[in-house]
């Protein structure tokens, strides 16, 4: 099963560096315990253009994996929705909420273990079936709880058994805890969404940009229905120092702009980035369109090869 979570996440993530998710219904089997929440809406994601010009160079490294889902009736076309928690503190304390049509089904999740089997060497079974299939339990203490024909609950060791009282109705989530005001910042209506609570070693990364006082939170989204949008909140203490991280994040990146042209990124990206307040949170967007993708990731490309013909 790890291989097959392994997989997922793989599949689920490379939504970001190629591309609506919402929370939803799957938003209530994520534990209170999270520190950091997420989604990616795959379905959405795949009806992008960005999906469309970079589907082949984002799949190229789990064709494998990808194959052998599409043989038990789980391609790509099927995948809907990943929802996450995660507590990066410590320990193995990670859920994950995946919807795709079919995923629940017996005859489905039997097929992807036998293909899974199959790929790690025939040895043994990638999980222990209980409940009549609606408990997978793995080596490793992960667990993956089958809630309805076209959602799977995979958690690890650490979180599976309060996965499970989730699962039961019992319980509480984490977008109904404390994370529930950072939650509410972001929009998990968009293709790519995220929220939590700074580690300390993250505040510490996040003041190396200047005076902008003490980091608590932060939340986003990425929209990629027209190229991307981008828009964070980085929450501190109150409104004062909101309003002071803006003006220094805006003079800095005011004196360093230049750069971006320089580094082959259009003037009509640079001209959209924004900085703003909301709450005690402050705020930067950013949009680029396709074209401007296309060009972006042109250059990059240019500047790669340059540094290989230079080696």
């Amino acid at each position: 099963m790890k291989t097959f979570a392994t997989t997922t996440f793989a599949v689920a993530l490379l939504g970001v560096a190629a591309c609506k998710g919402g929370g939803g219904d799957a938003a209530k089997f994520i534990p209170e315990a999270a520190t950091v929440v997420g989604g990616v809406d795959l379905a959405g994601l795949q009806g992008t253009q960005s999906w469309k010009d970079n589907k082949e160079m984002a799949l190229a490294q789990v064709k494998e994996p990808i194959a052998a889902m599409e043989k038990c009736n789980l391609g790509l076309d099927k995948w809907k929705s990943v929802t996450f928690g995660v507590d990066p503190n410590g320990g193995e304390k990670l859920a994950a909420v995946i919807v795709a049509d079919g995923l629940g089904k017996k005859e489905n999740l039997d097929c992807a273990a036998g293909e899974i089997k199959k790929a790690s060497g025939g040895e043994k079974d990638p999980w222990t079936s209980e409940e009549e299939g609606k408990v997978l339990k793995m080596e490793d203490g992960n667990v993956a709880y089958v809630v309805d024909d076209n959602t799977l609950v995979i958690a690890s060791k650490d979180w599976a058994e309060d996965v499970k009282k989730l699962t039961k109705g019992e319980g509480k989530s984490a977008f109904d805890g404390k994370l529930k005001d950072v939650i509410g910042r972001t929009d998990t209506g968009k293709h790519i969404w995220f929220a939590g609570i700074l580690p300390e070693d993250a505040k510490g990364a996040a003041k190396m940009a200047g005076d902008i006082g003490d980091p608590q939170d932060v939340a986003g989204w990425m929209d990629m229905s027209g190229g991307l949008e981008v828009w964070v909140a980085l929450g501190l203490k109150d409104s004062d120092q909101a309003g002071k991280a803006k003006d220094t994040l805006s003079a800095s990146f005011e004196a360093m702009k230049g750069m971006a042209g320089q580094m082959g990124v259009p003037a009509g990206v640079v001209d959209s980035v924004k900085f703003d307040t909301k709450d005690t949170a402050v705020t930067v967007t950013a949009k680029a369109s396709d074209e401007d993708l296309k060009k972006i990731q042109e250059t990059l490309m240019k500047n790669m090869g340059g540094m290989m013909g230079g080696m």
